[in-house]
């Protein structure tokens, strides 16, 4: 309600009225919830449990059971699972978000919805933008894998995994950071490439500090 008005973007959904009708983005972070009402949702906790389940445990977070995609977010991936960095990366197709509002601990998602609400929710900057859920970032800490970084740019230049890059989405979103840097490293590099693919690559910068490669 406050950051769309101030970055302007209201002001060019009322008129000329861009909306982001049209254009996808893959957030990679720590999944989506889908069932939410601000991505058209029923919005219930028994809809969060039914796609979810009760704990991190639940197999119902490592299937879609024909609940996903969905209209708005249309796809996506789980490349981490729900146990690393505890245990290993168990990779599956449901990208859903862990919930620390409707999961017990350990349970620390829900980074990726908000950010992904932020993009293209009911009352985000594009709401009429489509989303890809790509699942980098742990259920149950603050880490995010950089071989599952890896792989979600070359699923965003590659969705339905066919060799063929036409399918690209347009906006690569990583709204993720740390307290240090460097000049060079394998994801700059993924996201150099995706550049040079036309893909544009939006990552956060200074949030930890204000020296260099804080990225």
């Amino acid at each position: 309600s406050e950051t769309v008005p101030h970055i302007g973007a209201a002001a060019l959904q009322n008129d000329p009225g861009l909306t982001g009708e049209g254009v996808s983005v893959a957030v990679l972070d720590t999944g989506i919830d889908y069932t939410h009402a601000r991505f058209g949702g029923a919005g219930t906790q028994q809809a969060y449990e039914a796609a979810y389940g009760t704990s991190v445990d639940d197999p119902a977070n490592k299937s879609r059971d024909g609940l996903f995609p969905t209209a708005k977010v249309v796809e996506g991936f789980d490349f981490v699972g729900e146990a690393w960095p505890n245990g290993d990366l168990e990779p599956d197709n449901d990208p859903m978000d862990c919930g620390p509002s409707g999961t017990p601990a350990p349970c620390t998602g829900g980074h990726g919805s908000h950010v992904g609400s932020i993009i293209a929710g009911t009352n985000g900057v594009a709401p009429g933008a489509d989303l890809y859920a790509y699942k980098v970032c742990s259920s149950v800490s603050t880490a995010c894998s950089g071989v599952a970084i890896l792989q979600a740019f070359e699923a965003s230049l590659d969705p339905n995994g066919d060799g063929d890059i036409s399918d690209a989405v347009d906006v690569i979103n990583l709204s993720l950071g740390q307290p240090y840097g460097h000049i060079e490293d394998s994801t700059s590099g993924a996201a150099r490439n995706a550049v040079r693919a036309g893909v544009t690559v939006v990552a956060s910068a200074g949030n930890s500090a204000d020296k260099p490669y804080i990225t």
